[in-house]
């Protein structure tokens, strides 16, 4: 597969009248990961109308890498007409770590109109994880009215273990804000481990309106206490909201 008579073969595939065939080249010269692959692929996405081909060749290029091939997925991923071709430039992304920006993932992000889409960009962002996007992340949340992209944003700033960021989780878990967010929020402290958050998650286990959002709540409180060591959740819980009444008077 990786020798030099296969991927002179499978470049010379990608010339195929079959479909199936010009698709399976791509993929192998993926796999490959020859240099020399990158650009009859690039040929050949800008001809190929064929979209299971181009989904193909755009996973392929993203194992490849190299400057020319991020600036065909960008170009993918605003203009192509297939959401899945744009799904698969969208996860390749995260193949480019030191070349692309988080902060333009971002952006595009909400410019995006297709959910599946959107998804991929909020795992991207996510993987990227930059720290500088933060003060971004916090104004984009306030300024944003749309109910789909506050969830978007909201998922990637409980990525980070920030004090802004934790403070924006506890405030989203108040009632004033709809289930989906709220769900999110709870979420995100949970995965964060910080033992300041037990007496805020037995309060969501025992008042949230969901109960989806109650039961994550109190399966997040059953998991610390059993790596705490305590015997009940009540136990832990009382043994925190000593300690932040301590805190508060000191």
């Amino acid at each position: 597969m990786t020798g030099k008579n296969a991927i002179e073969r499978n470049i010379q595939l990608l010339k195929d009248k079959d479909p199936a065939v010009r698709r399976n080249a791509a993929e192998m010269l993926g796999r490959s990961m020859d240099p020399r692959a990158t650009k009859p692929l690039i040929k050949l996405l800008q001809a190929e109308q064929i979209h299971e081909v181009r989904r193909a060749i755009v996973l392929s290029l993203s194992l490849l890498g190299g400057d020319e091939v991020l600036e065909v997925l960008l170009e993918v991923l605003k203009n192509d007409d297939d959401s899945e071709t744009r799904r698969n430039a969208a996860g390749g992304l995260r193949f480019f770590t030191n070349k692309v920006k988080a902060l333009d993932i971002l952006h595009l992000l909400l410019k995006e109109k297709d959910k599946t889409v959107r998804d991929v960009l909020v795992g991207t962002t996510m993987y990227l994880r930059d720290a500088s996007i933060i003060p971004e992340l916090l104004r984009l949340f306030t300024l944003e009215k749309n109910e789909e992209l506050k969830s978007c944003l909201l998922e990637i700033i409980g990525l980070y273990d920030d004090g802004q960021t934790k403070e924006l989780l506890r405030k989203c878990t108040g009632a004033e804000y709809s289930e989906e967010l709220r769900f999110i929020a709870t979420r995100a402290i949970g995965k964060l481990d910080d033992v300041s958050f037990i007496p805020l998650l037995y309060d969501i286990s025992q008042k949230d309106d969901s109960e989806q959002i109650r039961e994550h709540a109190h399966k997040v409180l059953d998991e610390l206490a059993v790596v705490l060591g305590f015997n009940t959740v009540d136990q832990m819980v009382l043994e925190y909201l000593q300690q932040a009444e301590k805190k508060s008077k000191e």
